[in-house]
């Protein structure tokens, strides 16, 4: 592979993440209203970006009982 073909590459991949960033921020909490023969349908379109939760792992603690 030369340098224009991975330069071509690399080109191809920035705009296919900028045009999927356009349509993100298009549609990310969009509003859709439609009212026909008098039936109104409201939809809302939330995309979530949050981290996952942390991991907990509890471990129960044997006590030692003597008796």
């Amino acid at each position: 592979m030369d340098s224009y073909a991975s330069g071509g590459l690399g080109a191809g991949v920035v705009v296919a993440l900028g045009i999927a960033y356009r349509i993100y921020l298009a549609v990310n909490h969009h509003r859709v209203r439609s009212n026909c023969c008098g039936r109104e349908l409201s939809a809302s379109i939330d995309i979530e970006t949050t981290t996952p939760p942390e991991l907990k792992i509890k471990i129960p603690v044997k006590q030692n009982v003597e008796g």
